[in-house]
């Protein structure tokens, strides 16, 4: 799966909420990840990490993505201690 560079801009309002870590997106955009998952054969959130690590590749720096690394990975161990 390879994106072309896009210019990302927000010109028309979204419906997309944030609600602590889970984000609430509009009936038509669940639905187009939805197809567009089913088309590469993988279920809705294992299609949003390939799409999602494939974008960070392309759009962050190579700090950019081990700072996000770790905070991944400093939130997992959290939650494995029963923190949260």
């Amino acid at each position: 799966m390879v994106f072309k560079e896009a210019s990302v801009s927000m010109p028309e309002k979204t419906n997309v909420y944030k609600d602590k870590r889970a984000w609430r997106l509009s009936h038509e955009a669940f639905l187009t990840l939805q197809e567009l998952a089913h088309q590469k054969g993988l279920q809705t959130a294992a299609f949003l990490e390939v799409v999602s690590r494939e974008l960070a590749l392309q759009w962050l720096s190579e700090e950019q993505r081990a700072r996000i690394k770790a905070e991944a990975q400093r939130i997992a161990a959290e939650r494995k201690n029963g923190v949260q």
